[in-house]
């Protein structure tokens, strides 16, 4: 049996030796500080233990039958066991009998109950009950129920557990039926429901949203069986947040007026929701929120919450158990004789009283809060009396021991889980004082704790990986003066000595250092030796290490002596190691730990599935336990996180065979033998099944394909164990060499060395050396020169490589094949010369041996030279001479067949050590002093994992991870799920389907995101991992409530990330978030687009045409504008189709109506729901342009690859290149065009539509950024894998699909290489070859935008539009290009050194504009935040704005003034560099026929409307408090409404170098609804800002009342060295830093006094609305008659009347500010019109007044559309 706290103690403690293993601190103060930080389990705290409490039971089915409350047909039914053939009766709960009554008398209800608790037998049992009555009086059928699910996952595990139910009934017998209708049914299956309705419906919100919508005959035949629909269930209602919720809440109310459900009973499930503790108010914001979502009155007397009861003898409280606990616990006895002597227990009694119900309060039994082991046994400890270690040891076996029991109905009845939380360990932080002074820390913070004041600066230390010197990152200001710096945040020095810090890296002068100053000591390819004097090269000139003094400030000049390194760490100034030119610097120096999240995780989760795989089997028939799910709350991570396990794990298998290997063949291999016997250990030479499918393709090849495949195989194992000689290319998982496991050994070398022959006419050092120098000089120069790669054998051959990449893709599955782009190392030659260049760079192919060399340098220093009597002689050495020596020694070894010469050109001869010459040996002895530097977990680690492979069965090969999220096909999902429950009727399923050749794999390890946490219901999982923890404590039940589902003991692990504010804040407050309250959703059913799409959705139901599955063929594609066909065009506009869509559109709005308010909806009227249906037709059309886009921007990619491939003037590359991008281009072609699109697809018609926000669209992100992702070409399983769409939000995918950045999906990374440009006629390119652009003005003041539009590129406006200032040429933002679609190249596999997401630093800046109502007015609220008299502040709310957000480069780029990105106008190829000519440089060549075409530089920009809430202080406030109200604001909005930091976007306006207001809107459309809820509902912002004060280490006063004067009082305090100081100065990692906000972390301070004193006002409430000016019309005149005829006709009003032009030459009667409209009822003075006109106005000029209705009409864009009928 399972023991979890073994579990987690084992887990821990290897994780603990993992984190460790990585850093050497050479500096003993700092090492000292972190030794007694991890002594006191700083990073893995001891986990919170809880206790599942049991439900109180209240009789049987069989009870309620024979009490005529059921009929009688329910108690054979509802029984328990039916399968396995012991049928008991159903025990009902509290909860469901509360159900069935409120049922009964027809009153919808919710129930928030736990997980286990039977929520779905609570609305089950009504309905069934319901539907056998209906039957016997009414027999024919039809659907009485739907229940609506979140994931088609839960449907299926709900469908399984009724057909438990159904199990004893014959087919044509059954008492009710129940069918799936989600989108996964075969159309026989889906003819089949319709044809005979089952009882109940189960589907999810998007299926029964398709089955409104289409016109489809079996869509329609199932709607219609569901005419008078009597149940809609709900499953977990507090999940429908934003968007997603108040799409279902819409649905909700179309449902019940398409089904003419009067009578509807509505039933939903939810968690508790609540912002205080008591049960009335918790069922009372439950109430709201389900009233909401159903559109029907649910109190709070409906909702029916959980009874709890002791599983333990009541008659024993805490009183009476007390003075039992000493004798009890003196027998340390924990066994008991049946479930009735446990109950008695009165140990038993404690425990459930502790720590699972809590019988404290005067209402009903609650559970009790999860306290950690200590806790609970310093409570047992005083209780009972004894040592408080006596104590936890009972407790623990107590535990474990009950978790075995079972009681009468089958449970365990402590089910427990462990809440473990793990931080990732960060940075050490130091002052730059002298060693043994300094201030080291471990918290992440700007200044040194109680030092603010002096500006005592704290700096990150970083550790290099060989010696353990520490190095401070820094920037290094213009005056000197030095500042702490995120070690890869980088900047592009201004080369003109312009206002940008340079930066570099600070270490402490030390006389042991290798380097001092010199320029001998200078790495080799430094230098310019091609002079009399040796002098550093011009590139690395600037980077040359430079002697400084600094003091704690970080001012020069003073104090401690440093060596400044600017830029990139490029040598270890300590131990002199060199790093390759490429490389990150995050990854050549290790920090606190060397490993990231991705390690960390991947260990973690390896360490359980070790423990659990070591577990006996279990009895046959029983589910498998051995699985882990993960959790991640990005798709990308998911993806990520696989790959790198998947990588992880290939690796230990890898060396781990080889020193399997080598242990059989009795230490020592040669390479002739090497495969063979790395093949053999991996027992690939068994033929049984399960081997054959863990390498082979398909398990049936045999003879000479086997044959062929297993020659495939090895290669790749000879090349991959080559290739991992190479030193330091895997920095998180050192390789065997490194570990001093593998040591290589050369034939013959003592022999070699003896022959004095052999050194008789060379160099006298040679000859004088003797056998012992000689043998140690070769053993340094073949080492290097293997390190090196320069070999000579077969696998490192580039010929011998493709033909093996071609057999491996033919034969091996893709575990053991060559990616198909997987770039292969091949062998390199050893060369005494000058490095040659190619292309004006040093030839990649041949490593130095120089007088300046590394191995130069390691033969100056060598012992041997001593040993031989020589070290005089060698020191008066110059360089060349130890050169000379060299080459003399290697022409020897060449003789002897070590080495390999070669002439590579007329001067140059190279070098290969031959690897036939090699012996790998094993050193497996203990680790002596000599090997600390191995790491010691990594090497016991494959010692550990090598004894596996020797055992007849070992779980290595079933060690695989997937990630499992949206991003993955629908299919594929569905078999994931399948392999990772591995259920017997799973396999039996697989193995039933001829085309599967190979049995079901398993797959013990899932990542994924946030969907899967209600799925899959797998009674055997007891271990769940969270790569980061949940936003929200129902997020964090949910996917921990996926463990234990059967009443098992449970671990659920957290990671906490060490630079995420959220995830550091819950590891230190982890009650929080494991026993926290859940927030209500937010619904916003006033949203504009919402309604649109609803409005939008009725209308195309009543359109009676049958729309193809696919868009092509709606569209006549041979004409220019793809215009849509003639006969659906007629089926949208027929006037019967309106009239039945208007009125059908009208009742169901009619039902929101009350929450159309004009307070909350202004742009709604009584003509809008007849005017969008008016539209719809245009609509639809308009929303199939992005398709149009995409279709001729694929076709003109595949007519420009032809034009290279059909071209003489091109080279062969060039051709091959043009054909790859012809076929990928004709894979988007073909996808593009598919017919008979499924559900899933981004272009099955209607998602698409939902895309474009022209259909509802849940949560699918409206109009978002597509990229492509090119297919594999043929999968395992034979079939062609044609690629992919993944989409994101737009305003997040303008950077996570940025130029040249990086995409994550399904175990790979793939470059975003090229945008798909709007080749629309007006849209692309120019007769000057340009892309057609536009330009925008942004207001330096308030950040207002102004843009122009594609016939008119320029901004008209001159002045702000919104705040009046003057614009100028340097407000203005040209070349910008709007990108809709991108395309990606797969770059590698991911890999173990992908520790998180690489991401490309880009700086955007968002503009905004207010968006006018129906009446033409802008809609907009204003409220003050006041202090007294004083005005802090001000908020502006818009319910409508447009939002462009702008990429303007990269970040470090290095003139800040240049903005955008080069990219090639007609191919859409983004270039590289900032510069075309860099570019010309850096890029693979473009097709010749392009050469002629200069790339051009553009500004992607993405575009939406959003509502958006604007912070404006009320006097200029500085950059730090700006900073500190953005960070504080932000946290406390994320934090009290739980959402992800992604989902709210917070920017300085106008950008961050001039913050005059703060602008905030949600990322994804429809979001999470938090703005309108801070603008009209006055606590939430109050609550927002008190949260952040918290968050801030405030306490919360006594009284509730936040003030400014009262917050040094409530400030929280730690204890250090006995003293109490602040838990940050500035800031913390758990307060206001981010991994987001870095750059903003100079400004950051808590303890700004303006910031305070705006939080505290808002906290306060002191927030007054502003009532806005409302200018009153002329009541009467030819203007009055003119306004009055707008209203009644319900136009649009003007936004401003009576408007002065030119200095008051004239007026214009009315001003439209969005369609920049003048308005005159005389004819303006031609002067006057001359000046309106060329500032870009419309002018319209309105004579009589009878023609005003026809002008206005003529003008819809500007006035709208009139209504009907007179608004009195």
């Amino acid at each position: 049996m399972l023991d979890v706290f073994d579990l987690r103690g084992r887990v821990i403690d290897e994780y603990a030796a993992f984190s460790r293993s990585f850093t050497r601190i050479a500096a003993p103060d700092i090492a000292a500080v972190v030794e007694a930080e991890y002594a006191r389990e700083r990073y893995w705290p001891e986990p919170l233990i809880q206790i599942n409490p049991n439900y109180r039971r209240n009789g049987t089915v069989a009870d309620l039958v024979r009490d005529g409350v059921l009929r009688s047909e329910c108690e054979r039914l509802f029984q328990a066991n039916k399968a396995e053939g012991t049928p008991r009766p159903i025990e009902l709960y509290s909860h469901q009998l509360e159900a069935l009554a409120k049922a009964k008398a027809d009153k919808s209800f919710v129930v928030t109950t736990g997980t286990g608790s039977g929520k779905s037998l609570s609305f089950f049992l009504p309905i069934i009950d319901r539907i056998l009555r209906a039957r016997a009086d009414d027999p024919r059928p039809r659907t009485r129920a739907i229940v609506i699910y979140p994931m088609n996952a839960l449907a299926n595990s709900q469908l399984e557990e009724l057909d438990k139910f159904l199990y004893d009934y014959p087919e044509g017998g059954r008492p009710f039926s129940v069918a799936r209708y989600t989108g996964q049914e075969e159309r026989s299956e889906r003819e089949r429901i319709a044809q005979s309705p089952p009882d109940i419906l189960l589907t999810n919100f998007m299926m029964l949203e398709l089955i409104l919508t289409r016109f489809e005959p079996i869509d329609r035949r199932v709607v219609e069986n569901c005419l008078g629909l009597e149940f809609l269930v709900l499953d977990e209602l507090h999940t429908y947040r934003g968007r997603q919720g108040a799409d279902v809440a819409m649905l909700v109310r179309r449902l019940r007026q398409r089904l003419s459900a009067e009578h509807l009973l509505c039933i939903g499930t939810s968690a508790t929701m609540s912002t205080t503790g008591t049960t009335e108010d918790q069922h009372k914001t439950v109430a709201e929120v389900a009233s909401k979502l159903f559109g029907a009155p649910i109190t709070a007397h409906d909702v029916i919450g959980e009874t709890l009861e002791r599983v333990t003898d009541e008659a024993l409280d805490l009183n009476t158990i007390r003075p039992l606990l000493p004798a009890r616990l003196a027998t340390e006895r924990h066994e008991w004789q049946g479930f009735d002597d446990f109950r008695r227990d009165p140990l038993a009694g404690w425990m459930e009283l502790t720590l699972g119900i809590d019988l404290t309060d005067l209402e009903k039994p609650r559970r009790a809060a999860p306290c950690t082991l200590t806790e609970a046994a310093a409570r047992l400890s005083a209780d009972a009396g004894i040592d408080s270690s006596a104590a936890r040891q009972a407790l623990q076996t107590f535990l474990v021991a009950a978790s075995a029991l079972r009681t009468p109905q089958g449970r365990a009845p402590f089910a427990f889980k462990l809440h473990q939380f793990i931080s990732g360990p960060g940075k050490v932080m130091t002052t730059l004082e002298p060693e043994g002074r300094r201030h080291i820390t471990l918290d992440a913070q700007r200044f040194a704790p109680g030092r603010q004041q002096e500006g005592v600066l704290l700096f990150a230390a970083h550790f290099c990986r060989e010696c353990g010197q520490e190095y401070h990152p820094v920037w290094r200001g213009k005056d000197g003066h030095f500042d702490s710096r995120e070690i890869d945040d980088l900047a592009a020095d201004d080369a003109e000595g312009g206002t940008k810090p340079t930066w570099g890296f600070l270490a402490p002068r030390r006389a042991t250092q290798s380097y001092g100053g010199r320029i001998d000591d200078l790495p080799e390819n430094w230098l310019d030796l091609t002079r009399a004097e040796p002098k550093v090269k011009p590139a690395y000139r600037e980077a040359v290490p430079q002697e400084q003094l600094a003091d704690a400030t970080g001012r020069p000049g003073g104090g401690q002596p440093y060596w400044f390194i600017p830029g990139k760490f490029r040598f270890c100034l300590n131990c002199g190691f060199v790093h390759e030119a490429y490389g990150r610097d995050v990854n050549r120096l290790s920090s606190l730990s060397g490993e990231g999240r991705s390690s960390a995780t991947t260990i973690l989760t390896l360490s359980l599935l070790r423990q659990l795989f070591a577990e006996a089997d279990l009895p046959p028939g029983l589910p498998d336990p051995r699985k882990l799910l993960g959790f991640s709350d990005n798709r990308q991570d998911a993806a990520l996180q696989a790959g790198h396990f998947n990588d992880f794990v290939y690796l230990l298998t890898l060396r781990s065979a080889l020193v399997a290997a080598l242990k059989s063949s009795g230490g020592a291999l040669t390479e002739e033998h090497l495969t063979d016997a790395v093949f053999k250990a991996l027992g690939f030479e068994r033929t049984d099944e399960a081997t054959l499918v863990e390498y082979l393709k398909s398990p049936k090849l045999v003879g000479l394909a086997r044959q062929e495949g297993q020659r495939a195989v090895r290669f790749v194992l000879g090349y991959r164990l080559v290739r991992d000689l190479r030193k330091g290319w895997r920095f998180n998982n050192p390789n065997l060499d490194q570990l001093r496991l593998l040591s290589i050994d050369y034939q013959g070398l003592s022999d070699f060395a003896a022959d004095e022959s052999q050194f008789a006419k060379l160099h006298s050092a040679l000859q004088r050396l003797g056998p012992a120098g000689r043998e140690a000089l070769a053993r340094l120069v073949f080492e290097e020169m293997r390190r090196s790669l320069c070999l000579e054998t077969r696998y490192l051959d580039s010929a011998e490589q493709d033909k093996a990449r071609t057999s491996a893709f033919s034969y091996l599955n893709e575990r053991w094949a060559f990616a198909p782009d997987e770039p292969l190392s091949t062998s390199k030659h050893l060369i005494f010369g000058k490095r040659p260049e190619y292309r004006g760079k040093p030839r990649d192919d041949v490593v130095s041996g120089g007088p300046r060399s590394r191995l130069v340098r390691l033969l100056k220093a060598a012992d041997f030279w001593a040993e031989a009597g020589l070290a005089d002689a060698a020191r008066s050495w110059k360089e060349q001479e130890y050169a000379d020596v060299l080459e003399q020694f290697l022409g020897a070894a060449s003789h002897y067949g070590y080495v390999q010469r070669q002439k590579l050109d007329d001067r140059l001869v190279g070098w290969r050590l031959k690897a036939s010459s090699m012996i790998w040996r094993l050193n497996d002895a203990p680790a002596t002093d000599a090997d600390t530097s191995a790491n010691a977990f990594f090497r016991q680690l494959y010692l550990t994992a090598a004894e596996l492979l020797t055992l007849p069965s070992h779980p290595l090969f079933e060690f695989e991870a997937h990630e499992h999220t949206a991003q993955v096909d629908a299919a594929k999902r569905k078999l994931l799920e399948a392999r990772f429950r591995f259920s017997k009727k799973d396999q039996d399923e697989w193995a039933k389907e001829p085309a599967h050749e190979a049995p079901l794999a398993r797959l013990p390890v899932m990542f994924c995101s946030p969907t899967m946490e209600l799925g899959v219901d797998i009674s055997a999982l007891n271990t769940v991992y969270l790569r980061n923890v949940p936003p929200t404590p129902a997020n964090y039940a949910q996917r921990s409530g996926r463990a234990g589902r059967s009443g098992q003991a449970a671990l659920v692990l957290t990671y906490c990330a060490a630079q995420s504010p959220h995830d550091q804040w819950f590891f230190h407050h982890a009650r929080e978030m494991v026993h926290g309250v859940v927030r209500a959703p937010t619904l916003d059913l006033a949203n504009r687009d919402l309604i649109d799409s609803h409005i939008q959705a009725v209308w195309l139901s009543n359109v009676e045409h049958e729309l193809d599955t696919s868009i092509a063929p709606l569209l006549v594609l041979d004409q220019p504008d793809k215009p849509l066909k003639p006969e659906l065009f007629a089926a949208f506009t027929a006037p019967t189709t309106l009239d039945r869509a208007r009125e059908q559109a009208r009742r169901v709005i009619d039902s929101v109506r009350p929450l159309l308010q004009p307070e909350a909806a202004p742009w709604f009227n009584q003509g809008y729901v007849d005017a969008v249906v008016t539209r719809a037709p245009t609509a639809f059309d308009r929303a199939l342009d992005r398709w149009r886009k995409l279709f001729e921007a694929t076709r003109r990619q595949m007519d420009l690859a032809d034009q290279v491939v059909k071209s003489h003037a091109v080279s062969n590359r060039e051709r091959d290149n043009a054909r790859r991008r012809y076929g990928d281009a004709a894979r988007q072609y073909a996808v593009l065009l598919k017919s008979g699109n499924t559900q899933n697809s981004d272009f099955y018609t209607y998602r698409y539509l939902a895309s474009q926000g022209f259909l509802p669209g849940y949560n699918f992100p409206r109009l978002p950024l597509m990229a492509w992702i090119p297919g594999r070409g043929t999968t395992a399983d034979g079939k062609e894998d044609e690629g992919t769409m993944v989409s994101r939000p737009r305003f997040i995918a303008l950077s996570e699909f940025g130029p040249r950045s990086l995409i994550y999906h399904e175990g790979r990374m793939f470059r975003v290489i090229r945008a798909k440009l709007n080749v629309g006629a007006a849209e692309h390119v120019s007769a000057n070859s340009e892309l057609a652009t536009v330009s925008a003005r942004i207001c330096s003041l308030c950040g207002y935008g102004h843009l122009g539009e594609v016939d008119s590129a320029e901004p008209l406006a001159n002045v702000c539009e919104h705040c009046g200032t003057v614009l100028t040429d340097d407000d203005r933002v040209a070349q910008l290009y709007r990108i809709e679609a991108v395309e990606t190249m797969q770059v590698e596999r991911i890999s173990i050194n992908d520790e998180e997401r690489q991401r490309q630093g880009f700086e955007l800046q968002t503009t905004y504009r207010f968006l006018p109502g129906p009446d033409g007015l802008v809609q907009r609220t204003d409220a003050d935040v006041r202090q007294g008299e004083e005005v802090l502040a001000r908020l502006t709310y818009a319910p409508a704005a447009r939002i462009w957000r702008i990429n303007r480069g990269w970040r470090r780029r290095k003139d800040k003034k240049q903005l955008g990105f080069y990219i090639n106008p007609v191919s859409g190829v983004w270039s590289k560099q900032d510069s075309p000519n860099e570019a010309a440089a850096e890029d693979k060549p473009e097709e010749a026929l392009l050469d002629k075409v200069p790339n051009q530089r553009i500004v992607p920009f993405v575009e939406d409307h959003r509502n958006i809430l604007i912070l404006s202080p009320g006097r200029e406030l500085s950059a730090a408090t700006m900073a500190t109200l953005l960070a504080a604001l932000r946290r406390g909005i994320e934090q009290t409404f739980q959402i992800e930091e992604a989902e709210l976007i917070a920017e300085p306006l106008p950008n961050p170098d001039e913050r005059r207001s703060l602008l905030f809107y949600e990322a994804a459309e429809g979001g999470a609804g938090v703005l309108s809820r801070l603008a009209t509902e006055r606590r939430s912002l109050a609550e927002a800002a008190a949260t952040a004060l918290r968050l801030m280490h405030f306490r919360a006063p006594e009284d509730g009342v936040w003030r400014f004067d009262g917050l040094a009082t409530l400030e929280e305090k730690r204890t250090l060295d006995g003293q109490q100081v602040r838990i940050c100065e500035a800031g913390c990692y758990q307060c206001l830093l981010s991994y987001f906000n870095q750059p903003d972390h100079d400004l950051i301070n808590r303890l700004d006094a303006d910031a305070l004193r705006v939080l505290t006002a808002l906290a306060g409430a002191n927030v007054a609305k502003v009532d806005a000016a409302v200018a009153a019309p002329p009541p009467d005149g030819t203007l009055g008659r003119w306004l009055a005829t707008l209203a009644r006709l319900r136009l649009r009003r003007p936004d401003a009347t009576t408007v002065e032009l030119n200095g008051g030459a004239g007026t214009a009667d009315a001003h439209y500010k969005a369609a920049r409209v003048l308005a005159f009822l005389a004819p303006p003075a031609p002067e006057l019109l001359q000046y309106a006109t060329d500032r870009g106005y419309r002018v319209l000029v309105f004579g009589d007044e009878s023609t005003w209705p026809q002008q206005f009409a003529q003008h819809a864009d500007v006035f709208g559309i009139a209504s009907a009928g007179d608004p009195a």
